[in-house]
């Protein structure tokens, strides 16, 4: 297995797509066994473009539903457990004498043995969300060995596994390319659009991209792709950015792709692939991206074959190719591109067009605003605030426009475009001198959409500057809001029902601004369990029942991120 994987990379190196040769160490298919006792069917796969984030494991499809066994890939010792009502929700993580560790995500439930210890946990803490590191002597476990169910808690958009093998340096592995794990694979990326973006020089002399050519692509059944335009104009330099998809053998599922190499005229110029991810810089995807054009993408991913300057992501091998994907077009000779794009079974697509030398964009379309240098940053002072964007908050340097203005009668101000990702948090501070001081402790900052829809950004009153701050990680436009109303809370069961055995207490909860952020159970005057799934909006406590049935007094609060809170008293019988 490790000698045919060291020469599948072997062959593949010829074409400059891999950036890593397999090693004795690459553990595969003859140390760890499935996590699910069916075929594994995927439903994402390891560098799949998420929010702000890659994905970094497969998901693998619930073939026997909520509830089917979820095993032990090897022998090790369970060294985390998670409860939470968001991330990975039930989560297991497993290490291996290898140094490798497993992570079991989504569960809808533990091992009985597991769970009783994780309740005595919640309980001793009083709190359903936990994080907790048992002893390497209290859960060993077996190969094979049933460790929990499969489920769908957390922020999980349906029912599947989430499954990783960390090496010993906590870095997820590509489980399909690294062939730990095989699927059905004959479907080479799609290539749907090219774009193409020209760098300019403002009058501050800050560099511009400003999209010059977008031109769509068709897919030929030899594993080729021909833009509409053969031929791409640029005034002087510029990048590209590639709109692209991949599916496996007979499913609808999109997944990520795993390399990219683009050469000009049969040079190296730009290239990466995803062996291995870091946690530590998987929020640099957004600058791995076309965060714009990525946004409003609806199931392909725009990647851009360009390295800004402010770009921590270990994806492009130990040397970095010089340019850093910056085609230059010095004369009216075309620069010739081929660009070939592999997913994690091997399977590849190439995309062969020119560049050559056009028309300088004319002035009008180059952005206007304050030049912002990466590194530096900037504090914006409008009159009715501050925005103060730190030093390596940006991925490469900026012009960014600001100002203020009145929306739907509320007083809002606007930094840059909602277009603009951050990877260091900028503060943004609005001036509220004609807030009642009653009213302090329930403000906010929101967020307005294109539509004028707000959306909390979180923060809160700041006595010493008399402003409303919070931190944002996306610019855009911003206003004071004030949040006065309580959640929202609907019982399944009405007050007096008698519960049926097997069911649960269960209330829906809603609140309309800044979100939901405590909730307590007393049951007789007691503390008891409660879960809480943000997604389906739902608390849920599971009644511990006697033989014989009797009344009990349940008193459920609720309260949000100001404070509002939200009582029901009830008397249910099991």
């Amino acid at each position: 297995m490790i000698i045919a994987r060291r020469l599948l990379f072997t062959l593949i190196g010829t074409y400059g797509l891999t950036l890593h040769t397999a090693t004795a160490k690459n553990y595969g298919a003859d140390y760890y066994r499935s996590p699910v006792g069916f075929a594994i069917t995927l439903a994402g796969n390891v560098g799949e473009i998420r929010s702000n984030h890659f994905h970094t494991g497969i998901d693998i499809k619930a073939l026997q539903g909520v509830g089917s066994p979820i095993y032990a890939v090897a022998d090790g010792y369970i060294s985390r457990i998670g409860v939470s009502p968001t991330g990975y929700g039930h989560v297991l993580y497993v290490t291996h004498p290898n140094g490798e560790t497993s992570v079991y995500g989504h569960l809808n439930a533990f091992a009985p043995h597991i769970a009783r210890w994780v309740r005595e946990q919640q309980y001793a803490k009083r709190s359903f969300r936990v994080d907790l590191y048992p002893d390497k002597s209290r859960f060993p476990v077996t190969k094979g060995e049933q460790i929990a169910f499969l489920g769908n808690t957390g922020s999980s958009g349906g029912p599947h596994l989430h499954f990783e093998i960390r090496d010993a340096q906590g870095r997820p592995r590509n489980l399909i390319a690294d062939g730990v794990y095989r699927v059905a694979d004959h479907v080479p990326p799609v290539v749907s659009r090219i774009l193409l973006y020209e760098m300019v020089e403002s009058s501050s002399g800050v560099p511009c991209a400003v999209l010059r050519q977008s031109t769509p692509v068709t897919m030929h059944s030899d594993g080729s792709a021909t833009p509409a335009d053969t031929l791409l104009h640029l005034g002087e330099k510029g990048y590209l950015a590639y709109e692209v998809i991949d599916y496996k053998d007979g499913k609808s599922n999109t997944m990520g792709v795993y390399a990219l190499e683009q050469r000009v005229d049969g040079q190296p110029n730009f290239r990466f692939a995803i062996d291995r991810l870091d946690f530590a810089t998987t929020g640099y995807v957004n600058t791995f991206i076309d965060y714009p054009e990525n946004r409003r993408a609806r199931r392909t991913s725009v990647l851009r074959s360009y390295l800004s300057p402010h770009n921590r992501l270990a994806l492009y091998g130990a040397q970095r190719i010089p340019g850093s994907g910056i085609i230059s077009v010095a004369d009216s000779s075309p620069r010739r591109v081929v660009t070939t794009i592999r997913d994690d079974a091997g399977n590849s697509t190439v995309v062969r067009f020119a560049v050559a030398r056009g028309r300088a964009l004319p002035d009008s379309l180059v952005p206007q605003g304050k030049p912002v240098l990466w590194w530096r940053g900037h504090t914006f002072e409008l009159s009715n605030g501050e925005i103060a964007i730190p030093g390596s908050a940006l991925y490469e340097s900026r012009l960014i426009a600001v100002g203020h203005d009145t929306l739907q009668g509320m007083p809002v101000v606007w930094v840059g475009s909602s277009d603009i990702p951050l990877q260091r948090a900028a503060t943004i501070s609005l001036k509220a001198h004609d807030l009642p001081a009653a009213l302090r402790s329930k403000a906010l900052v929101v967020t307005l959409d294109e539509q004028g829809r707000p959306s909390t950004v979180g923060g809160g009153w700041n006595p010493t500057t008399e402003r409303i701050s919070a931190s944002t990680k996306r610019l855009g436009c911003f206003a004071v809001a004030v949040d006065t109303v309580a959640p929202t809370l609907r019982p399944t069961y009405a007050s007096g029902a008698r519960i049926p055995s097997g069911r649960t207490l269960r209330w829906r909860a809603t609140d309309d601004l800044s979100g939901i952020t405590r909730y307590t159970l007393t049951v007789d005057g007691r503390w008891e369990l409660l879960s809480w799934d943000p997604k389906s909006r739902t608390l849920e406590h599971t009644p511990q029942r006697t033989a014989t049935p009797a009344a009990h007094a349940v008193v459920l609060t609720v309260q949000d991120a100001k404070g509002n809170t939200t009582t029901l008293k009830a008397t249910y019988t099991w």
